[in-house]
């Protein structure tokens, strides 16, 4: 049975220091001992399925990768179950076992506590390594994918630090700096005028830094790095954690009040957000005036939930007819 151990260990992270220095600055590999302290096993899996079921889509996010007729990928979304149907999270878990399914289990400070204070360890231990480190607004969340699952090119708002716990993956990330997002891009995503889906050049494509991760292994990568997962032919479960420090904060309130000018009062504004703390500061003070007299009403996602995870269906996915389609709004 998969659980938390009470024991505790001296170290969480197992890397050099002069290595954990890299953080912000380009992507840090390196070991942890998580599994020392927890088992992710099917056990342990099922019954967190089965308590983000129970607690609601808002809680989770199952998609899949479809295919239009172009060949374009599309990420779909649907639901673990329809409302007031039963979940048995071991039929789950071998449905996303057998096929694509990507499942994030959210909100860990409430559906799996233990996960969420073992991932504030590591951060604290960051903390005491690091000088200068420091982190707040840490929000946890549990990736739980079948072999060929796969995660297209995207862009995080936060930075990220990443765990693996079962499986191998392997991370693409591209260096901003040599592989540029375009500021309006950016800006439309803190806008949430689109998704964190980005498009990447098709030059691009054998070009971004490779990280394989095998369980006991981790990566962080700074904020808006881009990045695609790939699922290297087995079951993968990692803890993925995100946060902000002053400097990120900067970096968001930036574009934030460039996307406000842009769109609100037509002004040209270059497709070059200022570098360092005093550039970044002098944008960032309209945005946070913005945000603090709501000059800016963030438009309300809506998403349509396509299919139901069903082992009896094919694939392990039940179809909705357009019709009765859930629409969710985050």
């Amino acid at each position: 049975m998969g659980q938390i151990a009470s024991k505790e260990i001296e170290e969480l992270i197992r890397c050099e220091t002069d290595v954990l220095n890299g953080i912000h600055k380009v992507p840090v590999v390196f070991k942890h001992n998580m599994l020392d302290v927890i088992t992710p096993d099917d056990d342990w899996l099922a019954d967190i399925i089965a308590r983000a079921a129970k607690a609601g889509p808002m809680h989770y996010n199952l998609s899949l990768i479809e295919r239009d007729e172009q060949g374009k990928e599309r990420w779909v979304q649907g639901l673990l179950a329809r409302e007031g149907e039963s979940v048995d999270g071991y039929a789950v878990l071998a449905q996303i076992k057998a096929g694509r399914l990507w499942l994030q289990v959210e909100h860990l400070a409430e559906l799996a506590p233990e996960m969420a204070a073992l991932a504030r360890a590591a951060y604290d231990e960051i903390k005491r390594k690091v000088k200068g480190f420091t982190y707040f607004n840490l929000y946890s969340n549990l990736l739980i994918s079948g072999p060929n699952a796969r995660v297209t090119p995207h862009i995080d708002v936060a930075e990220v630090f990443l765990f693996h716990l079962r499986g191998h993956k392997r991370m693409t990330l591209w260096d901003p700096s040599r592989f540029p997002i375009p500021d309006t891009a950016r800006e439309s995503i803190i806008l949430r005028e689109q998704l964190e889906d980005i498009h990447i050049k098709p030059e691009w494509e054998n070009q971004g830094m490779e990280v394989v991760l095998a369980p006991g292994r981790g990566v962080n990568f700074p904020l808006m790095w881009p990045h695609a997962v790939d699922n290297l032919g087995d079951f993968n479960v990692s803890l993925q954690t995100e946060f902000h420090y002053p400097a990120s904060m900067r970096r968001y309130y930036a574009l934030y009040a460039q996307g406000l000018a842009r769109r609100r009062l037509g002004m040209k504004v270059a497709n070059d957000l200022p570098q360092g703390s005093i550039g970044e500061s002098l944008r960032a003070v309209p945005g946070l005036l913005a945000k603090a007299l709501r000059l800016h009403s963030p438009k309300t996602r809506k998403v349509a939930l396509e299919f139901v995870a069903d082992a009896s269906a094919e694939g392990g996915v039940r179809w909705l007819p357009e019709g009765q389609r859930p629409i969710l709004s985050k």
